[in-house]
């Protein structure tokens, strides 16, 4: 198989090892032998080998990347990190950059420019050779990186509404750099999109059809603003393979496909989860220790202090600890199942305003819906729990007060774990870097202080 440099490829299974890869790059680098190596770097993908290369060295990339044909260079540069793509591209002449940006779709040249910083990029498209070229690829770093304009792409077929079906395909036998080929699009004479025909129902229909009357006219679009989490959405909800732009008159700006979106929704779910345990997605790139730790250290001492409050918390109930010194031996697991719970109820909300299942006009169905769940988790491990403290302690009080502030514990927990994020989202911050250690912090802190507090009251009858 071949890729669309003409590259031979293997398919490989998702078992595929880039460390053991990056260990043969290595040993084929080491021994100098070009031969060798260019026979190795043609039968494997371009993407594979940008894989293994995070697991070389800043040195030992940069030599690789020294050794690759332009086409190759285009295609690894595509699909580097954007860390080890700035520094490579640093190595790039600007000769090597106007060929890589020729060969590659304009949305990806675009991505790739933008790395270049605007100073290479201006001369880069100076080039009067391909001066229309240019000007779409200026068009695309005109829009921010994560937005729909930053992920369309200009390679698609547009036919106007008096077409026949017979001249629709012969634009789309013309249009040799499309990238979707899937879909022919409808515009009228001012360009606004009108509808989409499907490849197969063109291609059926006789050729004196008019495109017009082909077209499905119900076709999901999105603003060039549009943030590019809503326009993976919008791909889930509506089984799309590509997903027109257009701007507020309704003019057809851009095509986004689907290869894009699962980019989008890749780096997407690695910022989520990064965030949620208090870190950044770039730490999967690669970073110094040192440049790690710093990244991290904001969260983790931030977490260290609201945590101190804890033990403020557990300080001033010190008179009733000391009386009954069980208590103790709950806290920690009052704690860890109430925080626990609030993470479980934190990760559905973010996960549900992502997919676009949750929205902030519903938001009490949610809130309600987690309370429903924690009303039951908490009555559960309450019970349970309280059981085992009647036995433990011997009195049927201890048991009850064990069995309350698991119960009020857990369900104060699922609140927070769904209220913070929504709120977040409605005051425009990312509701993942808000459910992290902070929430799981402040959860603690409530757990602790519910329980101790409720100890303190019942305190004679547990004497």
């Amino acid at each position: 198989m071949k890729d669309r440099f003409g590259h031979r490829h293997r398919i490989f299974s998702v078992e595929q090892d880039a460390l053991k890869m990056a260990g043969d790059l290595r040993a084929l680098l080491a021994q100098s032998e070009d031969s060798t190596l260019r026979a190795y770097l043609e039968d494997h993908h371009p993407a594979d080998l940008a894989d293994a290369m995070q697991f070389l060295s800043d040195a030992e990339d940069a030599s690789l990347y020294r050794k690759l044909s332009v086409s190759e260079a285009a295609e690894v540069l595509d699909e580097l990190d954007s860390a080890t793509r700035v520094r490579l591209i640093r190595q790039t002449s600007d000769d090597q950059l106007t060929e890589i940006a020729r060969l590659l779709p304009s949305d990806e040249a675009a991505d790739i420019l933008a790395s270049a910083g605007p100073e290479r990029s201006n001369l880069v498209l100076s080039n009067p050779a391909s001066a229309e070229r240019a000007a779409s690829i200026r068009h695309l770093l005109g829009y921010k990186p994560d937005t729909a304009g930053g992920l369309m792409s200009d390679g698609f077929v547009a036919v106007p509404d008096t077409a026949t079906q017979a001249q629709a395909v012969l634009e789309f036998c013309e249009r040799r750099d499309a990238e979707d080929l899937f879909f022919i699009f409808v515009v009228n004479a001012s360009g606004r999109l009108l509808g989409a025909i499907d490849l197969r129902t063109l291609l059926l229909a006789p050729p004196e059809t008019v495109v017009s009357e082909l077209a499905d006219s119900n076709v999901p679009s999105v603003k060039p603003d549009c943030d590019q989490e809503r326009v993976a959405n919008v791909f889930a909800r509506y089984d799309l393979s590509a997903l027109p732009v257009i701007d507020d008159e309704g003019v057809l700006l851009g095509v986004i496909t689907a290869d894009d979106v699962i980019d989008v929704i890749q780096a997407e779910a690695a910022e989520d989860v990064a965030h949620m345990v208090g870190s950044d997605a770039t730490e999967l790139e690669k970073k110094s220790p040192a440049k790690i730790a710093m990244m991290r250290m904001p969260w983790i001492m931030a977490t260290m202090f609201i945590e101190l409050i804890a033990g403020f918390v557990v300080k001033e109930f010190d008179h009733t600890l000391a009386q009954v010194l069980l208590l103790a031996s709950f806290m920690p697991i009052i704690s860890a199942i109430s925080g626990n719970t609030g993470l479980q109820s934190a990760a559905i909300i973010i996960r549900g305003l992502s997919t676009g299942h949750v929205q902030l006009s519903h938001w009490k169905h949610a809130v309600m819906r987690q309370l429903g769940t924690t009303l039951i988790l908490g009555a559960a491990c309450g019970i349970t729990l309280g059981i085992i403290g009647a036995i433990w302690y011997g009195k049927w009080t201890f048991g009850i007060l064990v069995s309350v502030g698991m119960f009020a514990s857990v369900n104060i927990a699922g609140a927070v774990g769904t209220a913070i994020p929504l709120l977040s989202k409605k005051l425009g911050f990312d509701p993942a870097l808000t459910a992290g250690p902070f929430e799981t912090a402040f959860q603690d802190v409530v757990g602790i202080s519910i329980f101790l507090g409720m100890a303190t009251l019942m305190l004679p009858w547990l004497k």
